[in-house]
């Protein structure tokens, strides 16, 4: 009985979710989009030696993605993080993971996302792959990415995409292999966030 009633919650949750994202299929709503920096947050978390979990995130995370309700396939995406906003609530911690033996911010400032396929399992989830590169070296990368909801901010009365992304970076694979033997190489990544209407870039005149 348990089971049924279960079954029962998710189809109606299903359903309910799949006429949500139709009825603002039906809304004239932007096909890109950027994170909106007070909603977002790149976190992350490493073993340490088996005592506790450490964990971590970014400050300055910067993204525009492409995306058509009607076309979800179709979908684009390209994030910037700024490696020297990296927080862990430590600041000694945070200065080390700066340095050559981990992030080595002073040469590589940066790490980038950039998608090369998306694939929709169901209107609110799909796997995202695509190219991320750390410390200088390129590999593959795949998201699961859940949309968490669809709709008008009742702040600010302009569409907003909440979302959740999860996958792991093996850091080992792009050359931090730094205490590999009491800290987790393969890093378990979440990215919680809001994507709100992409603004035209704006240029101050001179005289």
């Amino acid at each position: 009985m348990i089971n049924t009633a279960l079954k029962n919650t998710m189809k109606a949750f299903a359903i309910s979710s799949a006429l949500v994202i139709t009825t603002m299929a039906s809304a004239a709503l932007p096909t890109q989009w950027q994170l909106d920096d007070s909603h977002t947050r790149v976190g992350f978390s490493v073993d340490h030696l088996g005592f506790s979990m450490t964990m971590g995130h970014f400050n300055d995370v910067k993204g525009v993605v492409n995306y058509d309700i009607k076309a979800p396939n179709k979908t684009s995406m390209n994030f910037t993080i700024a490696a020297d906003s990296i927080d862990t609530n430590w600041e000694a911690r945070d200065e080390h993971l700066k340095k050559d033996d981990f992030f080595n911010v002073a040469k590589y400032p940066t790490m980038t996302f950039k998608s090369t396929s998306v694939t929709f399992k169901n209107p609110q989830q799909a796997k995202v792959t695509g190219d991320f590169t750390m410390l200088g070296q390129t590999k593959p990368l795949t998201l699961d990415v859940t949309l968490n909801k669809i709709a008008n901010s009742p702040m600010t009365k302009e569409p907003v995409i909440g979302f959740r992304a999860t996958g792991i970076i093996d850091r080992a694979a792009y050359g931090m292999t730094i205490f590999s033997d009491g800290i987790t190489t393969k890093v378990p990544l979440q990215i919680d966030g809001e994507l709100i209407e992409k603004k035209a870039a704006t240029t101050k005149k001179t005289k």
